[in-house]
């Protein structure tokens, strides 16, 4: 199998607003900006991040093999590469194992800071629900 050049791999666009993955979906695709702005969500709706042309992601899940744990949303137009299991598999079977073992790690902790954010969040929206309307009972 001959590894594709990122001029090779297609693209998709997408409009402001527009889903390009969801929390739970098998993790099958790595998406690389060519132009405008994702933004990425977690389950609950907490904003851990807006990516910019250059930026790649969608990567955590496969990486890690877990269905994606995030939604990941147009935030403008934009124009993304998308890079298919089969042309990412050559290309990590390409790199020194030591990267690999690099980006595995950076991966599940990416993981880990997400999923402790949106406990924070889950907490912290809690705690303001039960915040009295500032007068004394």
């Amino acid at each position: 199998m001959s590894i594709k050049s990122v001029k090779q791999i297609p693209h998709r666009t997408y409009n402001a607003g527009e889903i390009i993955y969801s929390v739970d979906e098998q993790s099958r695709n790595v998406f690389l900006i060519h132009s405008g702005q994702v933004a990425i969500e977690t389950r609950l709706g907490l904003d851990v991040g807006v990516l910019n042309e250059g930026e790649i992601f969608g990567e955590v899940g496969h990486i890690t093999s877990k269905p994606r744990t995030v939604t990941a949303r147009a935030k403008t137009k934009c124009i993304v590469k998308v890079i298919d299991e089969d042309t990412l598999k050559a290309k990590m079977n390409g790199a020194d194992p030591i990267c690999l073992a690099i980006i595995r790690g950076l991966s599940m902790r990416i993981s880990d800071a997400n999923a402790k954010a949106e406990q924070y969040w889950k907490e912290l929206s809690l705690y303001k629900a039960l915040e009295v309307d500032g007068t004394d009972d």
